[in-house]
């Protein structure tokens, strides 16, 4: 058989096409990234699982190589700062507390911007407000975010430490403290209310922030070093992250199947509570015309006094160290 010769030209040419396909494949690679909770799954952590499932973070050349669960924020913090994992959801307190003693991690998007602490009372023997608090007796877990919080709320209010009583108690028994009248009231995240109505118990709960004090309550955080050596996967992460609590807003619906699909036994009604209520306090009055993620500079600036006045945090940094407004879509 006789054979044919191959053109130079063609050889060539076939190389510069192999190639284009080689580089035109890594270009489009995704991103590997993982988000680490600050607990166990909630319903307000959903949204991302929602993202992932409809393929938006596909869409963004995201590859979410896990979404795991949490064991508290300070935790998660530490993960993040080593680089075990690329995100994750991190209470700002703990952030300004890592920051200030070195852990290289910075807020990228603030999530929940207004605090869902409060004081949970009995529906019929309620507190309404600041001229309820004194006097009463209430119950939370020794060094509680939720404790150390009350005391800006007491001064806050030109109030006293021993203007009140606190009981501080075992996780296992704090409810059944608060439901056995022991207490006029209890000191928890309104993400805690569900467990409360799971055991038929009617309350009334006012907010810290109806009391007069407001801190951001969760953000999404990062390494320092990935805002300066990859800011484009930081911006392509949080903008999914926005469109997810976007759609959620407006169709919680999809979040609660999420969550289900993760836990398929899991009540469908405390999801949804959890979703609820964190919904409600994604913005404060600082930052309600501003766009989903957008921290404001108030806000940030009372949860960092907070933390020197009341956590012992001491630190000179500016609230630039702490967070960022750069990656939020606006």
């Amino acid at each position: 058989m006789a054979s044919r010769k191959v053109s130079p030209n063609i050889t060539a040419f076939a190389a510069i096409a192999a190639g284009l396909m080689l580089s035109t494949s890594v270009a489009q690679a995704a991103d590997q990234v993982s988000l680490r909770l600050n607990t166990i799954l909630n319903g307000w952590h959903c949204p991302w699982h929602m993202a992932r499932d409809k393929g938006w973070f596909k869409e963004a050349g995201i590859e979410i190589k896990e979404i795991g669960e949490g064991r508290g924020s300070a935790d998660t913090a530490q993960l993040v700062a080593a680089g075990t994992d690329t995100f994750g959801l991190v209470d700002p307190a703990v952030v300004i507390a890592g920051v200030a003693r070195g852990l290289p991690v910075k807020s990228v998007y603030s999530l929940i911007n207004k605090s869902l602490l409060a004081v949970v009372s009995p529906a019929d023997k309620p507190i309404k407000s600041v001229a309820d608090l004194k006097g009463k007796q209430y119950v939370t877990l020794a060094g509680s975010g939720a404790l150390q919080m009350f005391q800006a709320v007491l001064a806050a209010n030109n109030l006293k430490s021993d203007d009140v009583k606190i009981l501080t108690v075992d996780p296992a028994a704090q409810y059944a403290t608060l439901m056995s009248g022991q207490v006029d009231a209890i000191l928890i995240g309104l993400d805690g209310v569900p467990d409360l109505e799971a055991r038929g118990f009617k309350y009334h709960a006012v907010t810290y922030p109806e009391l007069g004090v407001n801190t951001i309550s969760s953000s999404v955080a990062t390494k320092s070093d990935l805002v300066e050596s990859n800011p484009d996967l930081v911006k392509r992460f949080i903008a999914v992250t926005q469109r997810a609590w976007d759609h959620a807003i407006k169709n919680p619906d999809d979040v609660v199947k999420a969550c289900l699909a993760v836990k398929p036994t899991s009540s469908e009604a405390a999801f949804r509570k959890q979703l609820t209520d964190v919904i409600g306090a994604l913005r404060s009055e600082n930052n309600k015309d501003k766009p989903l993620g957008f921290g404001a500079e108030k806000d940030w600036q009372m949860t960092l006094q907070v933390q020197k006045d009341y956590r012992g945090i001491k630190t000179d940094k500016p609230l630039t160290a702490f967070y960022t407004n750069e990656f939020v879509p606006q």
